[in-house]
């Protein structure tokens, strides 16, 4: 009798033991998914907060549909109200520039004006609606091109069109799917190819140089904004981040996560995302914030995790 029961308590503690390993499994892995392009920075922040957090698993979710299930959802455009629900908030991580770039073989250098094209000039080239105030009826570009852009609902066609002062559905030309790697994939292939791409994938992030078959097309650039010219993405990152140049969209990034899904896991990693993670955006060709944005972000994230210090 005294054997059966003794039995019975041990499978009972090994049931009991197995559930703990199984709920503190759970708590150390959290999962992120989202905006694609972004991916080789918060690789790269995976991997860097592994040296410190070892016994966190992060795992970066390649699959769509993904969104639904992660910790943190990456977000590269200001989201429309309806775009969040109820109990959900972003924290900003970061900025990315958008620059426009065509084949480097073009015959467009050759028809742009001296000075480069301002920023009316580069809202004709790009979108099919144009409204200015001052202008009754505006004439077709004439210049040459085909546009190529990400999908409607894609984040750099939404911060695109939204710098500009338009939606995404006015970007002209064709519509490219899947990355927006595959942006530049199309220009090199078409000699009048025009397309916007964010700096960690027009430029070679170990040479720091702009990719082969590439060219930035020319733009109206003050003289304290040179620099974007030189080739180099360091001294790009460095212009953007001291100067606001009109012909360049500059947007945040962040992660979007659950207020019911408060955990410390998830709250450990933004703050050393807003910290430490930092001095990694430059290297995969992304901006930081302003300090007082960073601050900012610092201190709501404070206050909604709170409770989990």
């Amino acid at each position: 009798m005294k054997r059966s029961i003794s039995i019975k308590y041990t499978t009972l503690l090994v049931v009991l033991l197995s559930l703990f390993a199984i709920k503190t499994n759970a708590q150390e892995t959290l999962t992120i998914s989202g905006t694609k392009f972004t991916y080789p920075l918060i690789e790269k922040w995976i991997s860097e907060y592994a040296k410190v957090h070892s016994g966190l698993k992060i795992t970066l979710v390649q699959k769509s549909g993904a969104a639904k299930v992660a910790d943190l959802n990456i977000i590269a455009h200001q989201p429309a109200k309806e775009e969040l629900k109820e109990n959900q908030e972003i924290i900003y991580a970061g900025r990315f520039a958008l620059l426009p770039a065509t084949n480097q073989h073009n015959a467009i250098f050759g028809t742009l004006p001296k000075k480069g094209l301002n920023k009316k000039e580069v809202d004709k080239l790009f979108f099919e609606v144009v409204n200015y105030d001052d202008e009754a009826k505006v004439e077709n570009s004439k210049f040459t091109a085909t546009i190529y852009s990400r999908e409607n609902q894609a984040c750099s066609s939404i911060a695109l069109a939204g710098y500009f002062g338009h939606v995404s559905s006015e970007i002209r030309g064709k519509k490219v799917t899947g990355d927006d790697i595959y942006l530049l994939t199309a220009v090199k292939k078409d000699s009048i190819g025009l397309t916007y791409n964010n700096l960690g994938y027009l430029y070679d992030v170990n040479s720091r140089k702009l990719k082969d078959g590439l060219a930035l097309l020319p733009l109206d650039l003050k003289r304290d904004a040179k620099e974007l010219l030189t080739g180099d993405l360091d001294n790009v990152i460095a212009t953007l981040e001291k100067n606001k140049i009109e012909t360049i969209p500059v947007e945040k990034f962040g992660f979007i996560y659950s207020q019911q899904n408060e955990r410390k896991e998830v709250s450990d990693f933004l703050r050393w995302v807003l910290s430490d993670g930092q001095k990694f955006n430059h290297e995969e060709g992304f901006l930081n914030l302003d300090k007082e944005v960073l601050a900012e972000q610092a201190n709501r994230l404070n206050e909604k995790f709170l409770t989990l210090k």
